[in-house]
């Protein structure tokens, strides 16, 4: 049977969930922050969990146990899932069939980020604008989607903006362009957030946001991730430096 595990112990979760390796940082960050949800199959010596928040779940543990069904219909419609390995796969397509889609995706290394290099892209800003740090002020006119973005691991944007950092593109007092750290950092580790508006795409924002962000995060000792989910984010990745691309899917199902 499947329980909702308590919110005071879903640090001992972590271990059924370290084989996600690569979006581990984002699993972390649901669990030390308290955030989402979290169903186990046994409350005292879970085998098998879900987390999830708002549009994002992650399945782990033994794809084989006998609660795994009652886990996978808590998972809703249209909400990217991610799964650790083939035997969970071969589990949510005998589940959802034909229901099931696939979501491609990429995910880069960040061994070989060049901070000088990283550098030499923030000479390409265009003249009239101005890239800054993130602040109280500023932070208020960023889009909704990525107010979303930050709401899915923070409190609120005041808790981001005293904890984590991002950078955007200013033309006048209207944010062009934005990158940010957009998960709580635990063992120097962050996801990326990118976005630009419409009315400023193909100037190279996005790469001068991105390596500003970049290299701030390199100067302190943190190490990014990019984890792309189409291809113009794959292609920015490998402009700004990340390696080793290498191609998953994530999934989602829909009653269509």
């Amino acid at each position: 049977m499947v329980s909702e595990f308590p919110l005071e112990k879903r640090l001992d979760l972590l271990p059924l969930f370290k084989p996600h390796k690569y979006l581990f940082a984002l699993i972390e960050g649901l669990v030390k922050e308290r955030m989402g949800l979290a169903y186990v199959n046994n409350l005292e010596n879970p085998t098998v969990g879900l987390i999830g928040q708002k549009i994002i779940f992650y399945l782990s543990g033994d794809s084989e146990d006998l609660s795994t069904p009652e886990l996978l219909e808590k998972i809703p419609p249209n909400k990217l899932i991610f799964i650790p390995d083939e035997n969970w796969l071969q589990k949510i397509s005998d589940f959802w069939g034909d229901k099931l889609q696939t979501y491609p995706r990429t995910k880069f290394s960040s061994e070989k980020l060049d901070i000088n290099y990283l550098k030499e892209l923030q000479l390409r800003l265009p003249k009239g604008f101005v890239i800054e740090k993130l602040t109280k002020e500023n932070i208020k006119n960023i889009s909704d989607q990525a107010k979303n973005i930050i709401h899915l691991l923070f409190p609120s944007i005041d808790n981001f903006i005293e904890r984590n950092f991002g950078f955007c593109i200013l033309d006048g007092k209207k944010i062009a362009s934005l990158a940010l750290a957009a998960s709580p950092i635990y063992d120097n580790t962050f996801e990326i957030h990118i976005e630009t508006n419409p009315k400023y795409q193909r100037k190279g924002l996005a790469l001068i946001t991105c390596a500003k962000l970049i290299e701030y995060s390199l100067n302190k000792g943190l190490i990014p991730h990019w984890d792309a989910d189409n291809e113009p984010s794959a292609q920015l990745a490998l402009k700004l430096g990340f390696t080793k691309s290498e191609k998953y899917f994530s999934y989602f199902w829909n009653n269509k």
